[in-house]
């Protein structure tokens, strides 16, 4: 009688734990977390057209801010950095590739042509790095005040959560992400331990290459 009541305690467990949908195919996930539009600002559609420029600086990862997107190769100095930004600046000015079909939906009525945005170098808190970010003025990626709790009720629990530790060069302790990825590591929502409300989606990270295949037509 305990080894099935515990059979049974198990199997509620592993129903309650399961996401919204399946994660067996990265793809069919990728599409359905982009096309909710509950996790993403107005201007996510110009963060997903800006994936083949940071493809050819050769950003395998990109992290998405509410208000900004930031590449992850850290940069010494910010003269280091300029000559990646003056190659980024060249790929933005192109005109991105179409979408696939699963996001007509999601791009219909962004404008063609050349992104409405431009590239900074900043210095991050995280490392004290220096990193090509892309910046817009009132931009908004992130739909405003996002959090884990919204983002589970949207797609549900995340395929794999850890945690990532980074160190600065100053005197200070760490910055630690919470990382909720979903699509075998195609996206994942991150919580800093230093955000002031706990529980708030600080940055979405997407792999590059991945997330550009699903949602881009190659060759164009």
């Amino acid at each position: 009688m305990k080894i099935v009541l515990a059979l049974l305690a198990l199997t509620l467990m592993i129903g309650l734990a399961s996401p919204v949908f399946p994660q067996t195919d990265q793809a069919s996930v990728v599409v359905k977390i982009l096309n909710t539009r509950g996790l993403w600002g107005k201007d996510f559609p110009t963060a997903l057209l800006s994936l083949p420029a940071w493809e050819r600086v050769g950003e395998r990862s990109i992290a998405i801010f509410p208000d900004r997107i930031v590449g992850t190769t850290p940069f010494r100095t910010r003269d280091a950095a300029q000559p990646t930004r003056t190659t980024f600046d060249q790929a933005v000015s192109q005109p991105p590739p179409s979408p696939t079909s699963p996001f007509a939906d999601l791009f219909k009525g962004v404008p063609t042509g050349p992104l409405p945005v431009q590239s900074d170098v900043i210095q991050i808190f995280d490392d004290d790095s220096f990193r090509i970010a892309m910046v817009g003025s009132g931009a908004q990626f992130l739909a405003p005040g996002l959090t884990i709790v919204q983002v589970e009720s949207l797609i549900g629990l995340a395929q794999v959560v850890t945690t990532q530790v980074i160190q600065s060069e100053r005197d200070r302790r760490p910055v630690i992400l919470t990382l909720h990825s979903y699509g075998d590591g195609a996206i994942a929502f991150a919580e800093s331990d230093w955000q002031p409300v706990p529980g708030i989606v600080d940055r979405v990270l997407l792999n590059v290459p991945a997330v550009s295949t699903i949602v881009l037509r190659k060759g164009q």
